[in-house]
């Protein structure tokens, strides 16, 4: 009896023991793939109670989540959660210390009763009468490759107004998205522009930039915001635009980039170094010149623009663009523009010569505008002589050079160089519409016709007392010829002329000066080369 009960004790002990060895282990097992508690991990996830058989049976995923949409994320995470476990116990089964123990396939046969639960997310449907009887169940489980493919559909858990209300939605985001990426391709064209203009060696070149860009942002700001549908054939028009002004805008640069990359080079220091040699004679009058045409900006009246201005658009979706305005452009309305078309000398007045009390300041200025534009003409005919001379010691340059920076190239040699905009002055008037959609311009070119039209009605609006003291000849193109003809195309003073130097420049000067009260008078006109007019400056001297 006593063996007995002792074998009984010792069985009970051997299971106790067996006992802790076992839940030992499974948490070990458990510990090493991450869970605390086994029973934290569940085959069902969500139960759903039915009132009939008949919706037991068509009860699906489908169902479930239109009436649960926030269950959908939920499902997704527990999934991504079990996935997760699942992988982990893999890897441990596959790679651990505890195969040796004698109670291991007790903990891997835990593990793999965990991952029977693991496969998705469960949803226990269960069919309970109003008795509250369990008649019958049914189990659905979701795998994650379900869970993408409802959060990639969502119009299957939609109903029919919904889904409507979601293409509308869709078709509304895919069209701001395509809008976006043309505002980005307009916005790197006009970052890049901002970016290189500056540096541009050709400064002509800035003024086909601006244009390039004027013509972009006329062409997509608002062009962009009316398309109305992503698959609308107005987006390959738009396409090709964008695309052949990104193109323009870059051959621009890059012909700057040769060009600069040729002034670098040793070929162009070779040029110059020869062209330094023969320029010694020619040095100060092509510092006359230059002296001339960089005078000739400040008689004019008053500069009513800024330097930089900024295009932008309605929907600010466009980046704003540096634009160069030439110095003397009045950006106006639309009915001030059509009234400046019919009275252009009238509307430069009112905008560039707004202050009566500087006119008399304003009109001696412009007449000697008139006589400095005319000796700049024919100074330019004289350098278009000279580079003529030098054209066998630059035969090699390259031919771009010349067709893009003719007068940068030269004034890097030492020419005086005249730039054609510099003898066709001009006023300019812009009508810009709201948004940028349309631009016009006109310009009242400062010919010598223009310049005097426009000294006459400045006179005409001074006081008569001062009208008198103004009135007086004006130094025209024909007097000059008549007074240089009169003196025999021959300087005054040093008596230098054409028939010895034919590329002697002659200026026709007034022996009184104007400021010392001398008149435009044929008595009082004398012909001198550059160099003794240089030097006479406001003296008074007579030698004819």
């Amino acid at each position: 009896m006593a063996t007995v009960f002792i074998i009984i004790i010792l069985t009970f002990i051997v299971l106790i023991i067996d006992k802790n060895k076992k839940t030992k282990i499974e948490k070990e097992f458990l510990a090493a793939i991450g869970v605390t508690n086994i029973n934290g991990v569940t085959k069902i996830d969500s139960f759903v109670t039915v009132k009939s058989r008949s919706a037991l049976e068509s009860y699906d995923d489908i169902k479930f989540f239109k009436e649960n949409k926030d269950k959908l994320t939920t499902a997704k995470r527990v999934i991504e959660y079990k996935s997760s476990l699942k992988k982990n116990i893999e890897e441990f089964l596959k790679n651990n210390n505890h195969k040796h123990n004698y109670y291991y396939k007790y903990g891997e046969k835990k593990l793999q009763e965990l991952m029977l639960r693991l496969n998705g997310y469960g949803i226990s449907v269960n069919y309970i009468t109003r008795a509250g009887n369990n008649l019958a169940n049914k189990y659905i489980l979701v795998n994650a490759k379900r869970i993408e493919e409802l959060i990639n559909r969502p119009e299957l858990l939609m109903t029919k107004s919904e889904y409507n209300q979601y293409i509308k939605q869709q078709s509304r985001e895919l069209l701001e998205k395509r809008k976006s990426c043309y505002y980005d391709r307009v916005n790197k064209i006009i970052d890049f522009a901002n970016e290189r203009k500056d540096n541009l060696i050709v400064k002509k070149q800035v003024n086909r930039l601006d244009e390039l860009i004027s013509k972009l942002f006329v062409g997509t700001i608002n062009s962009i915001q009316k398309v109305k549908t992503v698959d609308s054939q107005e987006w390959s028009m738009l396409d090709k635009f964008i695309s052949n002004k990104d193109n323009e805008v870059r051959a621009i640069i890059k012909e700057d980039d040769m060009i600069n990359q040729y002034y670098s080079s040793p070929d162009f220091a070779n040029v110059k170094n020869i062209c330094d040699k023969l320029m010694q004679s020619q040095r100060e009058f092509n510092e006359y010149i230059a002296e001339k045409a960089k005078s000739v900006s400040k008689l004019f009246g008053t500069r009513v623009t800024r330097n930089e201005t900024n295009n932008e658009d309605v929907y600010n979706f466009i980046r704003t663009y540096k634009k160069t305005v030439t110095p003397f452009t009045a950006e106006v309305s639309a009915t001030v523009f059509g009234s400046a078309e019919n009275n252009p000398i009238g509307y430069v007045i009112k905008y560039f010569y707004p202050n009566k009390g500087k006119y008399k300041e304003q009109i001696e200025k412009l007449r000697t505008l008139i006589e400095e534009l005319e000796t700049l003409k024919e100074a330019k005919v004289i350098i278009d002589n000279y580079k003529k001379q030098y054209q066998e010691y630059i035969k090699d340059v390259p031919s771009f050079i010349l067709d893009l920076d003719e007068n940068g190239f030269y004034s890097r040699l030492g020419f005086a160089t005249i730039d054609e905009s510099i003898l066709e002055i001009e006023y300019k008037f812009v009508y810009t519409s709201n948004g940028g959609m349309a631009q016009r311009s006109f310009s009242v070119p400062m010919t010598e016709e223009n310049i005097i039209e426009l000294i006459n009605q400045l006179e005409n609006k001074l006081t008569t007392t001062a009208q008198i003291k103004e009135q007086r000849a004006l130094m025209t193109r024909k007097l000059r010829a008549y007074i240089k003809e009169r003196d025999n195309y021959t300087c005054c003073i040093c008596k230098n002329s054409v028939y010895n130097e034919p590329n002697l420049l002659l200026e026709v000067d007034h022996i009184i000066p104007i400021s010392k009260g001398g008149m435009t008078e044929e008595n009082n006109l004398q012909t001198l080369c550059w160099k003794c007019n240089r030097a006479k400056a406001d003296k008074i001297i007579i030698d004819c």
